[in-house]
């Protein structure tokens, strides 16, 4: 069984051909569907500016890669706070196999 689709998303009023894995498809929609709206965000807010849409196409990444990045630094985080606690609970036990002898 083909697990490709071919689908056609549409960003800025310009639209792009992918083939995706059937499992990535409803990501990949809402991905287009959240670039949109972040865009029309920024041409409202801008909309004097004279800016292009690569302007606020490029706005958009930096948005977004940015919320991107602080959620992967809160996983890092996450990992390394489990990782402390591992530790410590050696250390612990560690400690009280000595005080025992």
């Amino acid at each position: 069984m083909d697990d490709k689709l071919s689908i056609r998303i549409t960003i800025d009023g310009r639209t792009y051909p992918m083939t995706v894995n059937r499992s990535e498809e409803e990501k990949i929609r809402a991905a287009a569907k959240l670039i949109n709206e972040r865009l029309n965000v920024y041409k409202s807010r801008y909309i004097t500016s004279g800016k292009d849409s690569y302007d606020f196409l490029v706005m958009v990444a930096i948005d977004l890669i940015t919320k991107y990045m602080d959620k992967e630094n809160k996983i890092d985080n996450n990992d390394l706070v489990s990782e402390l606690r591992i530790m410590t609970s050696e250390v612990d036990d560690y400690i009280k196999k000595i005080q025992a002898l």
